[in-house]
């Protein structure tokens, strides 16, 4: 799965560091014009000064990115490093946005335990998409996560054996049956009509490997792509659970046999509009049943209340926090729910992290559309109960 290996690493080899670890996360989106390689670098050096690196350390590290990170790789990019960059210098490229940075900057820096979660809830957040090209002798199977696409399974079926086989394993043919225009008389529509029923009749052999795909892939939503005929036959093969995945279709590219990366520019505007409408979707869930402001939401929260805690993108709150570790909305709050405690003001995103994980609470990021309802119908922040 996308993303794997990416989780996998931040929690084997950088959250057990021992010692201290510089966390940095950068907004390095070539497609923005004040994004050179020299300006996101001064960020990064901008944001070390603030939390009062050690200059020699700062130089290190800045450094580094001038000389190892010349050409982008992606729209975000984080770095964890230790005390020696020797022993500890982790760098993942994103493309996608990141939570947290929205008033950062594009570069925001922390010096201390490892600050994994502006990663860690775009790993576990997000949607997981499938594309499904489908021709009569040829379905390809992709995953598309955070604006990466790779393929998980290729099948042809080679007109002499009439099944389908994995890619590896089988000869080419060339496409024939739906969606290919009858020439000719009763004779050429006759045997468009048998290729048709013999390619339902494989669509629906072949569908119990692909639910099986989708379940261990851990998909969200499918995205079907070839000839109108191939689609609606596909989808008659489908059972109710995948049909309720399917987000939309799209026409394949030029080359439906091309890499995976061709597929990308056809899908981004039916991944985006799917994640649109389930975070709206997930706001009417709030409206109905939640709880939203910030003093009900972080009452709940901390009494374990709540499955998931919505927030926007940017997040600009500020709140009290006790000694103790209480959290309130106001320093009147805080007085009285940790009396006799020294209180501070702090920004929400300083502690959302160690309250979703102390309270197992889920955490989903809105953005767009959604953001603005969260914004002004609902204070910011929100809450779908656990009970």
């Amino acid at each position: 799965m996308i993303g794997q290996n990416v989780k996998r690493a931040l929690l084997e080899q950088v959250e057990p560091h021992s010692g201290p670890v510089l966390s940095l996360y950068l907004d390095v989106n070539p497609a923005t014009p004040d994004n050179s390689q020299k300006a996101f670098v001064l960020r990064a050096a901008e944001a070390m000064r603030a939390i009062d690196l050690d200059p020699e350390y700062i130089e290190q590290v800045t450094e580094k990115l001038a000389r190892e990170f010349v050409i982008g790789q992606g729209r975000s990019l984080a770095i964890f490093a230790g005390e020696d960059l020797d022993e500890l210098f982790n760098s993942y490229y994103m493309q996608t946005r990141l939570p947290f940075l929205g008033l950062s900057d594009g570069a925001l820096a922390r010096w201390g335990r490892p600050f994994l979660a502006p990663l860690l809830y775009a790993l576990d957040s997000k949607e997981r998409y499938a594309v499904i090209y489908i021709s009569s002798d040829h379905v390809r199977l992709f995953e598309t996560f955070l604006g990466q696409i790779e393929e998980v399974a290729d099948y042809v079926r080679p007109l002499d054996t009439g099944d389908w086989q994995q890619y590896r394993n089988a000869r080419r043919s060339p496409a024939v049956g739906v969606g290919v225009a009858a020439r000719g008389g009763a004779a050429v529509d006759a045997f468009k009509d048998r290729v048709e029923e013999a390619s339902a009749r494989l669509y629906r052999s072949l569908m119990p490997e692909v639910e099986a795909l989708v379940k261990a892939e851990q998909i969200d939503g499918v995205i079907l792509s070839g000839v109108p005929g191939a689609i609606t036959a596909f989808r008659d093969a489908m059972n109710s659970g995948m049909l309720q995945r399917v987000v939309g279709s799209v026409s394949p590219p030029a080359n439906p046999d091309g890499p995976a990366r061709d597929w990308l520019p056809l899908i981004a505007d039916v991944v985006t509009k799917a994640e649109e409408q389930r975070e709206l979707a997930l706001l009417d869930r709030v409206r109905e049943t939640g709880v939203w402001s910030l003093s009900e939401t972080l009452k709940l929260l901390q009494e374990r209340r709540l499955d998931t805690l919505v927030l926007p993108f940017v997040l600009e709150q500020r709140v009290h926090m006790a000694a103790s570790g209480t959290v309130s909305a106001s320093a009147v709050e805080a007085r009285e729910a940790s009396p006799g405690e020294a209180v501070e003001e702090v920004s929400l995103l300083e502690v959302v992290p160690a309250l979703v994980e102390r309270t197992g609470t889920k955490i989903e990021f809105v953005e767009g559309e959604a953001e603005r309802r969260l914004v002004e119908e609902f204070g910011a922040i929100a809450g779908i109960k656990r009970w």
